[in-house]
């Protein structure tokens, strides 16, 4: 039997946790993109995956982008009015890694990082949902519809 080297072993796991993601993952709208992930924010791939595969989803130009845990609750707030409450310069109301915000919340807000905070109702890039707190996938896509988001 032959022993698997633990950078192999590395390997295996990131690309199993990008499967992981890529399989849980429904775009519901383009613009701004909303994606909902079945099941919860804690099972399966890791926060590096779905950061990854999110940022890589817009493109070769995507800008440098900070993200923000929130509420199910604020999911209307944030597709109405492209955020759920204005930045705050004296506490970190945004990160750069997607693992922070996803411990704030199952909806995680996409913004584009030189835009904020002088001009948050543009800088929504997108919305990563994951079904938690009463959110699911059929119910999320009549929300944006609803909403008139495309």
């Amino acid at each position: 039997m032959t022993e698997r080297a633990p950078d192999s072993d590395r390997t295996a796991k990131i690309l199993a946790d990008l499967q992981d993601a890529v399989a849980r993952m429904h775009v519901v709208s383009q613009q701004p993109r909303v994606v909902v992930a079945t099941g919860a924010r804690h099972d399966g791939a890791r926060a590096m995956a779905w950061q990854v595969l999110f940022e890589r989803s817009l493109g070769p130009e995507a800008p440098r982008l900070l993200y923000r845990g929130v509420s199910a609750g604020a999911l209307m707030d944030l597709l109405l009015r492209g955020f759920d409450s204005e930045p705050s310069l004296g506490e970190v109301w945004a990160h750069r890694r997607m693992v922070e915000a996803m411990s704030q919340g199952p909806v995680i807000a996409a913004f584009r990082a030189d835009r904020l905070p002088d001009d948050v109702a543009e800088a929504l890039v997108g919305i990563l949902v994951f079904e938690e707190d009463g959110l699911r996938l059929d119910g999320v896509r009549v929300l944006v519809g609803e909403v008139g988001v495309r």
